[in-house]
């Protein structure tokens, strides 16, 4: 039950998305780097980087996030991150999204309580944990040289 109220709570948030970004002019621009990731002209503020480390805490662990450097290059990592997470979900049919979409420092950070509770119900669920988990697994070296400067 659980699992469904985060999903239900989350697909509302991504159905405004593209109204969050248009509507926070504060958040960094995003400039396409390549076609499976994005670049943030600015670093995040710290109130953006204490949400972008609630997400990060909620994919690895929370001590993890806690060393991190919330840097603009660990935003385009965990903004591709999320999206992997919300794709591989989509695949059970649980979170939809539109199609194509990245999200975005703005969407992050205006979403960042839904992702991370969402993140935190379905990594202990047997069938969509592995969503988080591969994602874990799969980004862990990027985002912490990201978070390095490397």
């Amino acid at each position: 039950m659980a699992l469904i109220a985060a999903g239900a709570v989350l697909s509302v948030g991504t159905a405004g998305a593209a109204q969050a970004a248009a509507g926070a002019p504060e958040a960094p621009v995003a400039r396409a780097a390549t076609s499976d990731s994005i670049a943030f002209s600015s670093d995040p503020t710290p109130e953006e980087q204490e949400r972008l480390r609630q997400i990060a805490g909620a994919i690895w662990n929370d001590s993890l996030a806690a060393g991190w450097n919330m840097n603009s290059d660990v935003a385009a990592i965990l903004s591709t991150a999320t999206g992997e997470i919300l794709k591989c979900s989509e695949a059970f049919a649980l979170v939809p999204r539109p199609a194509g979409f990245i999200p975005g420092l703005g969407y992050l950070v205006n979403y960042w309580k839904n992702l991370r509770d969402y993140f935190l119900v379905v990594a202990n669920d047997r069938t969509y944990g592995a969503c988080v988990k591969a994602t874990a697994l799969n980004y862990r070296s990027a985002i912490e040289m990201a978070s390095a400067g490397i």
